[in-house]
Order: C-alpha cells, then sequence, then structure tokens
C-alpha cells in the first residue's frame, strides 16, 4: 500500500479500521481516554501512514501529536 493510487476503497476501509483500532489500543494502553475527535485525528494520520509511507512532514505531523498528548492528557 506505498502508494494511495493503488490502494482500492475496500483496501482503504481495512486500513481505516485497523488504525482506529491501533489509535484506540495505544490510548488505551497509555491510560487515556480520547475525545472523540483526537481518536479521529489520530487514526487518520495513522492511516494516511499506512498509505503513503514515511515522510519527513509525517515525522513532524507524529511528533507534534506527542506533544499534544503529553500536554492535553499527561500534563506535562
Amino acid at each position: 500500500m506505498a502508494n494511495s493510487t493503488n490502494a482500492t476503497d475496500k483496501d482503504k476501509q481495512i486500513i481505516r479500521q485497523s488504525q482506529l483500532k491501533l489509535a484506540l489500543d495505544y490510548y488505551n494502553t497509555c491510560g487515556i481516554c480520547p475525545t472523540m475527535s483526537d481518536l479521529i485525528k489520530t487514526t487518520t494520520m495513522l492511516e494516511d501512514f499506512v498509505i503513503n509511507g514515511y515522510s519527513k512532514d509525517m515525522v513532524s505531523k507524529f511528533e507534534k501529536l506527542d506533544a499534544f498528548i503529553n500536554s492535553e492528557y499527561r500534563g506535562k
């Protein structure tokens, strides 16, 4: 799935579902109850990563998400 043009609608649905589960599992493991909006934002970022692969822009987005999680949910 390295290229979004190769992913069918069914592939994207499966990716979306699996990344939603991953995001929820991550938050649960960390003892965080995210807002629905934060859960969807996280899922969308993970989905984008799976479909389009690694990029410097993606790393920057994940770093910002980590900073947000730490400030919003962990109070760091």
